[in-house]
């Protein structure tokens, strides 16, 4: 009988099933080699997934290398790391934050300056950056008048303090008080090697502080305020008293210090002021205002002319006064520079 070539290999196919199921060594043998055959596959099919990954590496790699490129002729070095890291540089380096109740004129663009507003619809105009309303959850905004900027910056101190923001520096502006760098930041942990806080250049006086206090406020709240220090805060009592001789302060609450620094300076600041406003039985501006009505008529006994509305900023003169008792005692290199 005569087998065509198909056949052959019909009955080749059929033997080698046979002897596969007849000898277990074979079938051993076989599933082995099954075995090392697809674990050849996986590797290649893994091979291939990793060329691709590699790819994309590459890819990615040369595409930020081109982006670098460009802006590094966009922006200066200083800038540079802050165009790239934009929202780490902003939440992990520092913060600066511009303390406003109206529109300003700015042509501020980095992330690292947000602006705090009691409420956004006292801004008309349009900003890139970052806003804050802090009429959430303050208690001081029922006071906001009496303290000014400073309602804002308690609002931003407790969330440091609970740690819900940590940024390494902490700066304040006022809207009509801006840096002189705006955008082109300078590296903060080059200065701080050599000073210890940076503030607003400083007000020279004829008189010493607490004449001059004496000459445009009302006198006995600051003595009060030292009382309390006394009490409350001994260790900045005679700092306060060396202050007051000095003809020089820097006012404003525009500085930029080490977050550390500023949670400090918050537990003595607002530390002395909460307890004035307890003493005083102050909770409200409208408190305020009646305190501020019978003291001007004390006034009126000696002649003086006290302009309530002006006055009505109790808590934030105190708290300028008060903040360079704190700079007193902790700065010993303090950097000044002039606002715009």
């Amino acid at each position: 009988m005569r087998y065509s070539i198909k056949d052959y290999v019909k009955i080749s196919d059929n033997n080698t099933n046979n002897l596969i199921n007849k000898d277990s060594s074979y079938n051993k043998s076989f599933m082995l080699l099954t075995k090392i055959i697809d674990k050849n596959n996986n590797i290649k099919k893994k091979t291939k997934k990793n060329k691709n990954i590699f790819k994309f590496i590459l890819f990615h790699f040369c595409f930020m290398s081109i982006l670098i490129i460009w802006a590094n002729n966009l922006y200066s070095p200083k800038t540079l790391k802050e165009f790239l890291f934009r929202f780490y540089w902003s939440s992990k380096f520092s913060n600066i934050y511009i303390c406003t109740h109206r529109d300003f004129d700015n042509n501020l663009t980095s992330p690292v300056y947000k602006i705090l507003i009691d409420e956004k619809s006292q801004l008309k105009q349009e900003y890139n950056l970052t806003i804050i309303e802090t009429n959430k959850d303050n208690i001081l905004y029922p006071k906001r008048l009496a303290y000014a900027e400073c309602s804002k910056m308690y609002y931003i101190w407790k969330l440091y303090k609970k740690g819900k923001l940590k940024s390494k520096y902490v700066g304040f502006t006022h809207y009509r008080k801006i840096f002189p760098f705006k955008d082109d930041l300078p590296d903060l942990d080059e200065m701080f090697k050599y000073y210890d806080v940076i503030v607003k250049s400083r007000y020279i006086f004829e008189v010493n502080v607490r004449e001059q206090y004496n000459e445009n406020h009302i006198g006995h709240f600051l003595n009060e305020s030292l009382d309390i220090i006394k009490e409350k805060f001994p260790e900045y009592y005679q700092p306060a008293l060396s202050f007051l001789d000095k003809k020089y302060a820097n006012f404003a609450n525009v500085f930029i210090m080490k977050k550390e620094d500023f949670i400090k300076w918050g537990e003595f600041v607002f530390g002395v002021l909460f307890e004035l406003d307890r003493r005083y039985n102050i909770t409200t501006d409208e408190d305020v205002m009646t305190l501020l009505i019978k003291e001007a008529k004390e006034a009126e006994k000696t002649n003086k002319t006290l302009n309530i509305d002006f006055q009505r900023r109790l808590e934030a003169f105190l708290s300028e006064r008060i903040g360079n008792f704190f700079y007193e005692r902790h700065f010993k290199k303090i950097y000044e520079i002039p606002t715009v």
